[in-house]
């Protein structure tokens, strides 16, 4: 009798220690969720503030670890919200697809860590489609940090870092005495310049100094070697602007 006893014991706490093991799916009571935005390449004219719209009514995926295929999917709302909900903790990947002027799709992925019964907001993710997207384009995001010179005090209120909205970034070839093309950065700081040539191009955004206000760009290079591509840089623009 002491030895089924004993078995009992190890059996139960076999099963209370698997209980507590807890793998990425549903099950559990943490959301991840966020936006999908559609951005429209419907000609040359391109301009990434104007041509960006809530993505309603997409498809949106969430894989679970490393599983080799999605886990779920839904359909986000009219403003491009989505939630899964009742996931357990762990890792896991969210995409959508942007789709090719050939039909073809190609998937938008984000990744995140889900803790137990958190929400976990996703970066918004941006799908791309029309006429003109297999144009090679450049794309970049600006932080900025915002200061008050606070009548020649400089720097006297002076945040963390912030997507800054609405700066122009310009882009000009290496070698070139000037620029050919400017843009402004849009949702969460990101800018694009778009219907590029293969070539070596400087891009760059202007900082101003807190003690002199003096404006000293920011420059970034990369080189574009084939059409149909995206080309991100590799860091982030940071500036400092005064307000």
């Amino acid at each position: 009798m002491k030895y089924l006893k004993l078995f009992l014991v190890i059996f139960i706490s076999t099963l209370s220690l698997f209980s507590c093991v807890s793998e990425e799916g549903e099950g559990g009571i943490s959301v991840v969720q966020g936006y999908v935005y559609t951005v429209l390449h419907d000609d040359d004219v391109y301009d990434f503030v104007a041509d960006t719209f809530p993505a309603a009514k997409t498809d949106v995926y969430i894989v679970y670890g490393d599983e080799p295929i999605y886990g779920d999917k839904m359909e986000t709302g009219y403003d491009g919200f989505y939630r899964f909900r009742y996931l357990s903790k762990g890792n896991y990947k969210v995409y959508a697809y942007s789709t090719l002027t050939t039909d073809q799709k190609v998937a938008v992925i984000d990744s995140v860590s889900v803790a137990y019964g958190k929400t976990v907001n996703v970066n918004n993710i941006y799908v791309h489609e029309g006429k003109s997207l297999e144009t090679s384009y450049i794309k970049g995001q600006v932080y900025a940090t915002y200061y008050n010179n606070n009548k020649g005090t400089p720097t006297a209120d002076v945040a963390s870092p912030a997507y800054a909205y609405g700066e122009r970034v310009y882009i000009q070839r290496v070698g070139g005495l000037y620029q050919f093309d400017e843009v402004r950065t849009g949702l969460d700081g990101v800018f694009m310049f778009q219907n590029l040539e293969p070539g070596d191009y400087e891009v760059f955004v202007f900082s101003t100094d807190p003690i002199t206000e003096i404006l000293t760009p920011v420059t970034k290079t990369i080189s574009v070697t084939e059409k149909g591509s995206i080309y991100t840089f590799d860091s982030i623009f940071q500036i400092k602007i005064n307000t």
